[in-house]
């Protein structure tokens, strides 16, 4: 007696598919973060520079969520 059918063999084989790209997805952004991470905390200048850029941007984004709740 056969308990799987060929739309399960088929589904779980789909999802098998999905998983792997998700994976490599995953695997890929991964990669990305670690790339912009040596980037951002590179000793040189240009690593100073973007952390100074991205301070800038987080204070201005603070202020402006401050401003934003302050108005209701």
């Amino acid at each position: 007696m056969k308990t799987c059918s060929p739309n399960l063999l088929q589904d779980a084989l789909e999802l098998r598919a999905h998983v792997r790209g998700l994976k490599a997805l995953l695997e890929f952004q991964q990669w990305q973060i670690e790339v912009m991470n040596d980037r951002l905390y590179a000793s040189e200048s240009g690593g100073k520079a973007a952390r100074r850029l991205l301070a800038l941007k987080q204070s201005e984004a603070e202020r402006t969520g401050r401003r934003r709740s302050s108005d209701f």
